[in-house]
């Protein structure tokens, strides 16, 4: 019994210290997990930052660069342009000469300051008129001076923060196998070649005398347009096939957006045919593709394939993430749409009040789909939103029809 009552004190012993060990272990491991869980929260929250600074670095050095370079273009012009969404505009290095296609009215205008020669004028406006055929989309920009001091200014910042210490985020710029799609693109030029051929064998172009310079304006084909457009079809039809979604409705937004300039850039900044910003749109696709936030940069953008990838990109995260709860499709479709120009927030607060993606969702599944864009027609904050909304559905309509037996 004695015996009995000792191997049971030693088995308890034995167990209690066991435990013991297991205990320990255990605590040990929520410790060990504990410090892990804290030292990635602490590496993506300084992630994060770095993402944030770089970002912003990015937009300074951007609007900065604009605002330099329009400040030369304006001791010279009385109307100085820079490149926009719809016109893309290049001076000469001497800023003597400009050169401005307007890719939504489809006219070329070549203009001289102080230029007596008509005939040298016109013989200048047709070897600027065939380079836009020549010169691809990437040597272009290559050339560009903006992109230049800005990419001169982000590279002088790095290598600052670099020779003082200071932790770095590096600008990646995601990159997808090469198809003969995107070879094609690549060396995609700012106008089709068939499009200024036409162009020079047509009339001959206006010329109009002023007391500072010689205006030469070319009319551009009817077709340009369709012209353009079957240019970015085959990646258009890619995208639209991978996220399923209408080819008619990526072209509405394109030509919504760019009216099919590859060069297109808005001030916020924005790039490309679909018009990405990369501090916000540019974040959210290159989250999805990537699996992190990335800075796209714009010699990316301006790339047609990669563009129409990430603005293809976004309309399927808008509709299947952002509004997924709502049941209706079209209903779906017009909140993206707005979205697409204005932010998901704005469409949830004219939805229902507040920038709660659910309860737009709520607001949403209680009105048909006609009423959700008359709605926003009649409520969207900006008249710019409400007029894109309108824009991209009737010509989501058109290239429906255009693109039958396509």
């Amino acid at each position: 019994m004695w015996v009995t009552s000792k191997c049971l004190l030693r088995l308890t012993a034995l167990a209690c210290f066991t435990l013991s060990l297991t205990s320990q272990a255990k605590n040990n491991e929520e410790a060990e997990f504990a410090a892990f869980v804290k030292q990635r929260q602490s590496e993506f929250s300084q992630y994060e930052q770095q993402q944030q600074q770089q970002f912003a670095a990015f937009v300074s050095a951007w609007r900065d660069a604009h605002s330099a370079y329009l400040k030369q273009v304006t001791e010279k012009w009385q109307d100085p342009n820079l490149p926009s969404a719809k016109v893309w505009v290049q001076y000469s290095d001497d800023l003597n000469n400009r050169t401005s296609v307007n890719f939504e009215r489809g006219e070329v205008t070549v203009e001289l300051l102080n230029s007596t020669d008509d005939t040298q004028a016109i013989a200048y406006a047709q070897q600027q008129l065939k380079e836009l055929s020549q010169v691809s989309v990437g040597e272009t920009l290559a050339k560009d001076p903006v992109y230049i001091a800005a990419n001169y200014a982000l590279n002088k910042k790095q290598l600052t923060a670099h020779t003082s210490g200071q932790p770095q985020a590096t600008t990646v710029q995601p990159s997808k196998k090469a198809s003969p799609v995107t070879n094609q693109l690549a060396q995609q030029n700012v106008l089709a070649t068939e499009v200024v051929e036409q162009t020079l064998a047509a009339q001959p172009p206006t010329v109009i005398k002023q007391q500072d310079r010689v205006t030469i304006s070319y009319t551009l084909p009817a077709n340009t347009l369709s012209s353009q457009a079957k240019r970015y079809l085959p990646e258009v039809r890619q995208q639209a096939a991978r996220y399923d979604l209408e080819p008619a409705l990526l072209l509405a937004i394109i030509h919504t957006e760019s009216s099919f300039n590859p060069l297109a850039r808005s001030p916020i900044p924005a790039f490309g045919l679909m018009q990405i910003v990369p501090t916000s749109a540019g974040k959210d696709v290159s989250q999805f593709l990537q699996g992190k936030p990335m800075l796209l940069s714009p010699e990316y953008l301006f790339q047609p394939d990669n563009n129409v990838e990430a603005g293809s990109t976004y309309m399927h995260l808008l509709t299947n993430r952002y509004f997924k709860n709502v049941r209706n499709a079209q209903s779906r479709l017009y909140m993206s749409i707005a979205a697409y120009n204005t932010g998901p927030g704005n469409v949830a607060k004219t939805l229902s009040g507040s920038n709660s993606l659910n309860q737009a969702s709520i607001a949403a599944n209680s009105m048909s789909a006609d009423k959700i864009f008359q709605h926003m027609v009649n409520n969207l904050p900006a008249q710019e939103t409400r007029n894109y909304l309108q824009k991209v559905v009737k010509r989501t309509t058109y290239y429906q029809a255009q693109l039958k037996g396509i």
